[in-house]
């Protein structure tokens, strides 16, 4: 007999432990505040006439996110760029753009006049940004550089693959969990869909997944499918080279929230992509050249509540 009182209680623990479920989504208090740091590391091999030509992109980047006013479905946030850094070391050269860095190089300097400008990020309880409000302002110190307008013209192009309104949005979208908004339990899963950091015409849709509940710590974990929606989208690369691209891929995410608030406590993705670039014809390029590439990129983001 008491060996199945004790049965029957652990039967009942069970039942009680695997039916405990959470609303998983974003509180917002105004004034309240977080400091994002993103550091990735972006590994690329391409094929140029046969020979292989790797190149290593990485970047830092620190943000600041401050409520500044609640809406009827989530928050409206302050948003700045604290500090901003990018190294990008391809066949075509070495180059650094530091907004800690000294004022020898334009890189550095524009880097220099982006942050500290206020801009407004719309942002649901579930995690979706709706819209990215005063974005050019982040663009109010370029002009006074002392560029002449061809350098200027081409600066703009290159930053505005990740500073127009759509790639702040996709960038601060994968800093962030996605929610569906219901009641979930450790093994249940959700989908969401967003586009690629910085402009490139990449779909993702992820297949989310609950996979621990342990008091006020919560792990996510998701699947990510890449799919590229405009084949013939010009882009600008940080050389001024122009391009277009067509890829395929998959990435792996990894978060602990806090389910209190629905905010990361910290955010693993690593992706990879596989297809071509074709470099479009101009300055030493007398034609478009296709170029076969393997993208691997792995992002760590950590957050800082003041």
């Amino acid at each position: 007999m008491k060996i199945l009182v004790i049965a029957c209680t652990l039967l009942v623990a069970h039942s009680i432990r695997s039916t405990v479920n959470i609303k998983l989504e974003y509180t917002f208090r105004v004034g309240d505040q977080f400091v994002i740091t993103q550091a990735t590391k972006q590994t690329m091999m391409q094929s140029v006439m046969g020979m292989a030509q790797p190149g290593v992109n990485t970047y830092t980047g620190v943000m600041s996110l401050k409520v500044f006013s609640l809406t009827n479905t989530g928050a409206k946030l302050e948003a700045k760029f604290l500090a901003l850094k990018n190294r990008s070391q391809t066949i075509l050269g070495d180059i650094t753009m530091d907004s800690d860095g000294p004022n020898n190089s334009t890189g550095n300097r524009a880097f220099k006049a982006i942050t500290q400008k206020t801009f407004f990020v719309i942002i649901d309880t579930n995690g979706k940004v709706r819209d990215i409000e005063n974005s050019e302002n982040l663009w109010t110190g370029i002009s006074a550089l002392g560029m002449d307008s061809d350098e200027e013209m081409k600066l703009r192009e290159s930053l505005g693959q990740w500073l127009n309104k759509n790639a702040l949005i996709s960038n601060v979208e994968q800093a962030m969990v996605y929610y569906d908004g219901k009641k979930v339990s450790p093994g249940d899963t959700w989908i969401s869909r967003s586009q690629f950091p910085m402009d490139f015409p990449i779909q993702i849709d992820n297949t989310w997944n609950l996979t621990t509940l342990d008091g006020s710590t919560a792990m996510v974990k998701a699947q990510g499918t890449y799919t590229t929606t405009d084949r013939e989208k010009v882009l600008t690369l940080p050389n001024g080279m122009k391009t277009k691209v067509d890829f395929t891929g998959k990435q792996q995410l990894e978060s602990s929230v806090d389910t209190k608030t629905g905010w990361p406590i910290s955010l693993r993705i690593d992706a990879k992509l596989n297809g071509k670039m074709t470099m479009l014809a101009g300055g030493f390029l007398p034609q478009d050249m296709e170029m076969p590439t393997i993208i691997e990129t792995g992002t760590t983001y950590t957050y800082d509540r003041k």
